[in-house]
């Protein structure tokens, strides 16, 4: 457990110094985007998918393991503005039950991150500048890119011809960043062809790709209309490491209060219970 703590340390220490229901997947609502690629606008299953999976409030519980480290933290996001806001609260290991992270995301991906993690930033909120965002931390075993939401307009998208995901026929899009802000310049994007569900995100950066996420039909479960990935799986080819993501819970919490995303409140841990 020492040495898993170490790995969990490494991770985030990285990050902040190198800078209810659960049911059937349901019926194919995005089918209905997912005509042959050529003919329909190439945004509409990925942003039709996005306003399902991540553009709402809501509160959530994860679990990542990766080898011998692993760690529990509860996420509370909100949108405003068409923007999200994300903190996120270390519950396990008991060590790092002080740690916690503030995100703000910003249009053109200039995002504001604060982190607070007791003793190991002197008890003092720390802010990190945007460029931060994109060091190898956002690809670690706390990767916030694997909980950050996509903003309408971030990504402009493109079809790219059908394949496979595993044994499932998908859908893809090409989807790319204005700016080299996030880690990569392009991800491919590949979409259950019966169910419209995203089943794996390749993530390139300079023609390579560094990152894949994936998780199969059978992960997803329905909260309250909201069809979740409860499992996915990170793999990074600089390392041959593999995360596993486990969502514990899942609740849809409309009108979040201001209080809760302030760079104060990381020190004050006035954050909710669930």
């Amino acid at each position: 457990m020492a040495h898993g703590a170490r790995l969990i340390a490494m991770a985030v220490l990285s990050f902040v110094f190198a800078a209810k229901a659960i049911g059937d997947p349901g019926s194919p609502t995005f089918a209905a985007e997912a005509e042959p690629s050529a003919a329909v606008d190439a945004s509409a299953l990925p942003e039709a998918f996005f306003d399902e999976t991540e553009r709402f409030d809501a509160l959530f519980t994860y679990e990542v393991r990766r080898g011998p480290a692993r760690a529990v933290f509860n996420i509370a996001r909100r949108w405003r503005a068409g923007v999200a806001e994300l903190l996120f609260d270390v519950r396990e290991p008991a060590s790092f039950d002080k740690w916690a992270m503030l995100l703000r995301e910003t249009r053109g991906g200039s995002d504001d991150l604060f982190a607070y993690a007791g003793d190991d930033t002197d008890r003092r909120v720390v802010r990190l500048a945007s460029q931060h965002i994109e060091r190898q931390a956002l690809f670690e075993l706390f990767s916030l890119g694997d909980y950050r939401p996509t903003p309408r307009g971030e990504l402009s998208y493109e079809p790219a011809p059908d394949a496979e995901a595993g044994t499932v026929p998908c859908k893809v899009v090409i989807a790319r960043t204005q700016h080299a802000y996030l880690g990569f310049d392009e991800v491919e994007l590949f979409f259950a062809t019966d169910s419209g569900l995203l089943l794996e995100s390749r993530f390139i950066r300079d023609g390579h790709e560094v990152r894949r996420l994936s998780t199969t039909p059978g992960d997803y479960r329905d909260i309250g209309g909201h069809r979740l990935p409860f499992r996915r799986v990170a793999r990074r080819w600089a390392d041959g490491g593999e995360t596993e993501i486990v969502l514990q819970h899942a609740i849809e919490t409309p009108g979040l209060p201001d209080e809760l995303f302030t760079d104060l409140n990381l020190r004050l841990r006035h954050f909710p219970q669930f």
